[in-house]
């Protein structure tokens, strides 16, 4: 989650892991009236403390925004919690923050002395929060836990693919067939063991998209699937994203809907199309693809 969502979706899933843990000692805030979201995505009753997230949909975006994200909300923060004790920055940039956020947050420090401000990321979310999680509520905030490939369908399959081709926006071309995958592939790309996982076990049913491909009346329409995710996986490469960030928003271009058979589904056609060698790096020494 912390590699793939972003923006409202990221808000979503903190405010979720801190409801579950914290319970009504946690106060989600949604922008609403004229007060909008009062300058907080979230406050711990009994600490006083107010939580803003800043998730863009890339690194080079925080690197240019964050500072005024951090600066928007202050002094005004104050106006509508006068007892604030911390105020804690949550954002989804791997690396950490950058210097300019780091000078920002500082001087913030200076000027409001009895406030504790401080920025928290992926550790952050991990240790205080998903690992405290019950079964129950880590089913409840990752529905994908419940995803089962073993069910996936051509009824699944299908509209995603013939979605693909009714939308093309890229140029195609017919004698491109790939190069051959190699083994070391899925280690060589960098995935995490959860990524390697959901690609390895939707591999069992990749003959229902080899099966689609080959029934279609079009041949053409196998190559236009070919370069969009193609071209999909080269923009999210060349924007600086990591494997599973890249992998994450593949689904998410694929998939219609966040429903689990269609999210298995989404993982299916990707895996082929890995191993297809149409979408990630293969290994230097065996090919460039």
């Amino acid at each position: 989650m912390f590699d793939t969502c972003n923006q409202t979706r990221f808000e979503a899933w903190f405010s979720d892991l801190s409801a579950c843990v914290w319970g009504n000692d946690f106060e989600p805030i949604k922008a609403g009236g004229q007060h909008g979201d009062k300058k907080s995505d979230g406050r711990r009753v009994s600490t006083e403390t107010v939580f803003q997230c800043y998730a863009p949909d890339s690194p080079a975006t925080f690197a240019s925004k964050a500072v005024a994200k951090v600066q928007d909300s202050f002094p005004e923060v104050l106006t509508y919690w006068s007892n604030l004790s911390e105020w804690v920055f949550v954002h989804n940039n791997a690396e950490g923050i950058t210097s300019s956020v780091s000078d920002a947050l500082e001087k913030l420090r200076e000027a409001y002395p009895n406030i504790k401000i401080s920025s928290a990321s992926r550790r952050f979310l991990k240790d205080e929060l998903h690992d405290h999680l019950t079964l129950s509520q880590m089913l409840d905030v990752y529905p994908d836990a419940r995803r089962d490939f073993s069910e996936v369908g051509m009824e699944h399959v299908r509209p995603l693919l013939k979605r693909i081709i009714s939308e093309k926006t890229t140029i195609y071309d017919p004698n491109d067939f790939g190069d051959i995958p190699s083994e070391a592939k899925l280690d060589h790309n960098s995935l995490s063991e959860d990524a390697k996982f959901f690609l390895n076990f939707a591999r069992q049913n990749i003959g229902i998209v080899d099966r689609f491909i080959g029934g279609m009346n079009n041949p053409e329409n196998a190559s236009i699937i070919q370069s969009e995710l193609r071209e999909k996986y080269l923009e999210l490469r060349d924007f600086g994203y990591q494997s599973d960030e890249v992998l994450g928003k593949l689904v998410s271009f694929v998939r219609v809907e966040e429903e689990p058979k269609t999210t298995a589904a989404a993982y299916v056609i990707l895996a082929y199309y890995f191993d297809a060698c149409d979408i990630f790096e293969n290994v230097p020494e065996d090919a460039t693809c």
